[in-house]
Formats: structure tokens, C-alpha cells, sequence
């Protein structure tokens, strides 16, 4: 047993090389030929700026032009790329952040770290598989462009990271972790749904949760009611082949495919509206395999048989994640939090009993792991432009539906084992005058 032991943190310590062994061969290219450093993040399906942690710097930017009276939401001259500001109000407030330029590689490195001592409490490999996965993982092109970038998100990452690890503690950490949750979504908007993590809850508590939360939100959206407003034009958006992860790329973007091979469709009419309607067919698709994976009672049983830590690291990636993917387009380096759902798949894979489960497990593991790594891949075929890259782009959109079932078949099953449904099961047996089992522990 201590043999095992000593198996397992060494396996948890040597997946953090890989990150380290990467950083340390990109600052010295970085550092020694600036050339090689631009070349090898380009092949790799990156897209580098002139110097890294360019994202970084746009928030000090951000800061350093507001405060002197420039409107950052219609033009941010500091900022080397004249960015207009696309985040929260509260950055802008940021004082505290050093806005000169010179400190923009110390933060960013700073953030590098970070992220990578986070995966320690993250990633927990058992087995030498189970490793190879996490290394690719971590390393993946998404991961890495958001480090490269010094992007927000890699904070958000690191408090998410801290707010899983409080919240399968007593109350008063449940507490804190919902509070930090509540900052994350705050500064990013887009973590705000990790408040439903609330339902596994007491009602009293989850009541007392949403009305707090709901109060700070009210009061958030009102005293800045004006900035939050300026914010939606500058949201960017991309070509439905490019990077940009979300629902509207297969539906739009097939319809442009099918145009250039049959330019005279678009002389009928109802071509306009194929788009919508295959929106809605994948919508009912996607319905009836979260409907049947939800209803798979082995599925829901590895679920449960998880430690508490790995549920929360598997829905706040599947909550996240699925989030994004139908609220609109978002940047490749977003997926960063696919790594959470990475750990927490892994981790039901090793709890589940049921080899077709596992099966199924694992081939959604293999699934983020591509999605992942698709800029790599999406580098290659760029070039291209002909069959094999188009063909390439539809499997990667219909890839990211069948995930977003599954994330959301995930959701459903957390709902379904909630301390919250369990208590609404119970009222709704005594009203029908039947003799209800006890609720469920919390999950």
C-alpha cells in the first residue's frame, strides 16, 4: 500500500514536468532566437504575438488609459493592439494592477506557475496511462496558447481550482468557495454559472446562496448598467473555421460549405433558413443522447462512486464548458477548462464497474483530448483548404456536439443526485400521500 502510495504522488509530480519542461525550452528559444520561439508555437496551431502575455498587458492597459480619462470601451490607445475593453467594469477599477510595460513578463510567468502548481490538486494520475492523457492535456494547444497569451482565463482557472478544493470541505468553506465563484464570475462573467453547483445544498442554504448572489449580481448589473452595455459590440467573434469554439459553427458554417460546391443553391428560398434548421435538428439530437446517457444507471453510479473533489472538478468543466459552447463563440484558449473535465472523466472512468461505461468513458476522454489539440491539427490541414480540411473541420464540430451531450448528461446526473431534488422528491411523494425514501447525502 505505501509502495502504491509513493506510485501515485510520484506519477501526480512527474505530469507537472512536462509543463515545466515546456516552459523552459520556449523562454530559452524566446530569449536566444526570438525567430525559432515564433516558428515553433506557429506549427504547433498558435498564433503567437510579437512578445508573450500579450493579454496580459491589456488589462494593465486597460487600467492605465481609464484612469486617464480615456473611454477604454470605444478606444484603448495604451494598448499595443488599440484593443477596445471586452471584460468587466471591476478590472478597470484594478488600481492595484502595475500598468507599466516592464512588469508584463513577471506577471506572466507568475500566472505560468501558478497554473501549473494548480494542476497539482487537478490531475492525479494512477497509472502510467492515465498520465500520457494528463500530459497531453496539459500541453495540449489550448493550454498552451492560453499561457502564451497570459489570458484571464488562466486566473479564472486557478480560482476555480481553489473554489473545488473548498467546496467538498464543511459549510463555512462551501461558503467561501461559492464566494470566490461569485468573484470569478464578476471579473469573467461566464463563471456565474457555477453558482448552480449551489443545488447540492440544503434549501435553506441554496436559497440563501441564490438571494445573496442574486442581490450582488442586481446590484452589479445596476451600478454599471452603462459599461456593461459598451461591452457587447466588442465581444470578438470569428469565421466558423477558425478556432472560435460554439453551437452556431456546424450550423452556419456547413451551409457556406455546401454554397461553394453548389453556388446555385442559393438561389431557392429556403436555403436561407437551413442554418436554423439545423440548429434545431442538433439541439433535438443532442436532447436525446443527454436524455439517454442521463438515464444510464451506470453511468449515474460511477458518478457517485467518485470523490467528492473529482464531481466538482467534472461539473465545473462540464458547467463551464457547455456554458460556452451555446451562449455564442468563444476563443480556442477557453478550452483550457476541458481539463477539468478531462480529470473528472478520468476519475469516473476508474470508478465505474461497467465495461461498456468505461467504453464510453474513454472515448469521450479521447474526444477533449483531440478537441484539444485540433489547432495542431487544424495547422497542418491549413494550407490545404481542399477536402481534407473541410472534412477535418466537420468532424471536429460534430465531435464538440456529442462532448456538450455528455457534459450536459453530466449536468443532469449532478441535478439529479442534489441534495435539493432529493428534497423536492420527498415533498412531492407526501403530497401524493406515498411514503418517500430519505434524501440523498449531499454530492
Amino acid at each position: 500500500m505505501i509502495h502504491m502510495t509513493c506510485d501515485k504522488k510520484m506519477l501526480r509530480c512527474i505530469v507537472l514536468l512536462p509543463g515545466l519542461t515546456l516552459l523552459a525550452i520556449l523562454a530559452e528559444l524566446y530569449a536566444v532566437d526570438p525567430t525559432a520561439y515564433y516558428r515553433a508555437l506557429t506549427r504547433i496551431g498558435i498564433d503567437p504575438w510579437k512578445y508573450p502575455f500579450i493579454d496580459w498587458e491589456y488589462i494593465g492597459a486597460g487600467v492605465k488609459c481609464w484612469n486617464e480619462g480615456i473611454n477604454v470601451y470605444i478606444t484603448n490607445p495604451c494598448d499595443t493592439a488599440n484593443r477596445p475593453h471586452d471584460y468587466s467594469p471591476l478590472w478597470l477599477r484594478a488600481v492595484f494592477i502595475p500598468t507599466d510595460r516592464t512588469w508584463t513578463m513577471l506577471i506572466g510567468l507568475a500566472l505560468v506557475l501558478g497554473f501549473l502548481l494548480s494542476l497539482f490538486w487537478v490531475v492525479k494520475p494512477v497509472t502510467w496511462r492515465e498520465l500520457i492523457i494528463f500530459a497531453l492535456t496539459c500541453t495540449s494547444t489550448m493550454a498552451v496558447f492560453a499561457l502564451e497569451r497570459g489570458n484571464v482565463d488562466i486566473i479564472i482557472f486557478i480560482m476555480l481550482v481553489v473554489a473545488s478544493v473548498l467546496s467538498t470541505g464543511p459549510l463555512a468553506n462551501r461558503i467561501l468557495s461559492y464566494a470566490l465563484i461569485l468573484l470569478a464570475g464578476l471579473l469573467k462573467f461566464y463563471p456565474l454559472i457555477l453558482l448552480s453547483t449551489a443545488l447540492r445544498e440544503r434549501p435553506r442554504t441554496f436559497f440563501a446562496i441564490v438571494a445573496a448572489s442574486g442581490l450582488i449580481i442586481v446590484g452589479f448589473v445596476y451600478l454599471f448598467r452603462a459599461e456593461l452595455a459598451a461591452i457587447g459590440p466588442n465581444i470578438p467573434h470569428g469565421e466558423y473555421e477558425s478556432d472560435f469554439i460554439g453551437s452556431v459553427n456546424l450550423p452556419f458554417g456547413l451551409p457556406r460549405y455546401m454554397l461553394r460546391l453548389f453556388p446555385e443553391l442559393a438561389e431557392f428560398a429556403w436555403f436561407t433558413a437551413l442554418p436554423y434548421a439545423v440548429m434545431a435538428g442538433l439541439l433535438v439530437v443532442t436532447a436525446v443522447q443527454v436524455i439517454h446517457l442521463a438515464r444510464n444507471s451506470n453511468l449515474a453510479s460511477a458518478f457517485v462512486k467518485m470523490p467528492k473533489r473529482d464531481v466538482m472538478f467534472l461539473v465545473v468543466g462540464a458547467a463551464l464548458n457547455a456554458a460556452c459552447f451555446f451562449a455564442g463563440q468563444s476563443h480556442g484558449y477557453r478550452g483550457v477548462h476541458l481539463i477539468f473535465v478531462v480529470a473528472g472523466l478520468v476519475a469516473m472512468r476508474r470508478a465505474s464497474d461497467d465495461p461498456t461505461t468505461g467504453a464510453m468513458l474513454t472515448r469521450a476522454v479521447i474526444i477533449v483530448v483531440f478537441l484539444m489539440w485540433e489547432g495542431f491539427f487544424r495547422q497542418i490541414l491549413l494550407h490545404v483548404q481542399g477536402p481534407e480540411f473541410n472534412l477535418f473541420w466537420l468532424i471536429r464540430e460534430v465531435l464538440w456536439w456529442r462532448l456538450a451531450a455528455v457534459l450536459l448528461a453530466m449536468l443532469a446526473i449532478f441535478g439529479v443526485k442534489s441534495e435539493l431534488f432529493a428534497v423536492l422528491k420527498q415533498w412531492r411523494g407526501l403530497q401524493r400521500g406515498t411514503n418517500p425514501l430519505p434524501p440523498d447525502n449531499r454530492a
